[in-house]
């Protein structure tokens, strides 16, 4: 892929697309499957996009919904939901690309969950720095559903009977030195503009 850029007068273009260049991709996929359940009630945003229309499993929990979402997608917020029930919940999930090659799974290290559900939870500015990270829940196994066996049921660290949300912040690579010394040099350049690959990560 190949973007040519005026650069001579144009800053802001510039660090915007340093900002791109320090985002990653999921291989070379052009969509990326989540395969996700709650038990027993899911909610769903994808970059602060709710979901609701592409769940037809949302209330039951031992069937998964598989949602189509962009390579590009930086933040996953559910909400997992009990009704009256007073039992174990938890959250089930794996992301796959068109290759069926596991790319995330729900786990204890890379999610973070809260019993309560602060405003704006959901959006992709939202800082769920003050909420812990996912603990795994009692319940365990796919259940006969095509979520990775790699995933683990997981909850809220108050361990939750009746509600609670979580989030997969999709982290940030930093612009690599080669991608920097190229854009200085397109910058400082005496073309008026600079044509040059952008080099999509496979991790």
């Amino acid at each position: 892929m190949f973007v040519t850029v005026g650069m001579e007068s144009r800053p802001l273009q510039l660090l915007l697309l340093l900002t791109h260049l320090g985002t990653f991709c999921y291989s070379d996929a052009t969509s990326l499957y989540l395969r996700i359940t709650c038990d027993n009630t899911l909610t769903l945003f994808v970059d602060g996009i709710d979901q609701a229309p592409n769940l037809y499993n949302k209330r039951e929990w031992d069937h998964e919904d598989v949602v189509e979402i962009s390579p590009t997608f930086r933040v996953i917020a559910v909400r997992c939901e009990n009704g009256n029930q007073d039992t174990e919940m938890g959250l089930l999930a794996s992301l796959e690309d068109d290759n069926e090659e596991i790319i995330l799974t729900s786990d204890t290290e890379n999610w973070r969950c809260i019993e309560g559900r602060p405003e704006n939870w959901m959006a992709v500015d939202f800082d769920d720095g003050g909420w812990e990270k996912a603990i795994p829940s009692r319940i365990s196994g796919t259940h006969g559903m095509m979520i990775s066996e790699d995933a683990v049921w997981i909850t809220a660290a108050a361990d939750p009977r009746k509600r609670f949300n979580c989030r997969y912040v999709r982290p940030i690579r930093e612009p690599t030195l080669g991608k920097l010394l190229l854009l200085s040099y397109c910058y400082r350049g005496v073309s008026l503009y600079c044509t040059f690959p952008i080099l999509l990560h496979n991790n």
